[in-house]
């Protein structure tokens, strides 16, 4: 199988153009060839406080970003705000745990993440299944609405994870979950600076 850097992936989904932006489109690309890592190296590289979320590229109809997970690192349970997204196993394992809205729970819209007041709301969340994915390429998506779930790098893990994630339009706020106060409110997503200690 042919081996392709990080650029040829960018090349590949700028000329999706915006309306391209679809997921089995996206997914297609993103599933293609073997990455070839040493192209990722200076976005790759672990925090010991929170998984590392580094931007590759930011354009007007996606970002492209890749995070690293160390053992035990996960996000809080989120939703995408009306972003679709993708994500491609580059290295380790990557879980997923999925929830939906218990019967007769409301979600505020997705634009909510949007609102900089951060309103949120009360919601009940309950589990749809869990799985972990450890086929280096593989790619899962999300789409506008469906998705509320949580991704990491398992606690029983020994190596280090990395993923590709691609979100069309970019992901700058979600609504984040806690499940034990029956809440959600606005959260904001950062980039972490690019590494001078990269993995090798």
């Amino acid at each position: 199988m042919q081996r392709l850097g990080i650029q040829t992936y960018l090349d590949r989904l700028q000329g999706l153009g915006p309306k391209g932006m679809q997921l089995d489109r996206v997914q297609e690309v993103l599933a293609d060839g073997v990455l070839d890592e040493a192209t990722l190296r200076p976005f790759m590289g672990a925090r010991t406080d929170k998984y590392a979320r580094r931007l590759i590229y930011r354009g007007p109809a996606f970002e492209m970003l890749l995070l690293t997970w160390l053992p035990g690192q996960y996000t809080p349970v989120h939703n995408h705000a009306g972003s679709c997204g993708w994500v491609r196993l580059v290295r380790g394992q990557i879980a997923e745990d999925a929830y939906r809205l218990v019967p007769g729970a409301s979600l505020p819209e997705a634009g909510v993440a949007n609102d900089p007041a951060g309103r949120g709301g009360s919601v009940g969340l309950e589990p749809t299944g869990s799985g972990v994915i450890s086929q280096i390429g593989a790619v899962c998506n999300v789409d506008r609405v469906r998705a509320i779930h949580r991704l990491g790098n398992p606690e029983t893990a020994v190596d280090t994870t990395v993923t590709l994630h691609v979100y069309a339009p970019a992901h700058d706020a979600c609504l984040s979950f806690d499940l034990a106060r029956r809440t959600c409110a606005r959260r904001e997503l950062a980039y972490d600076p690019l590494v001078e200690q990269p993995l090798v």
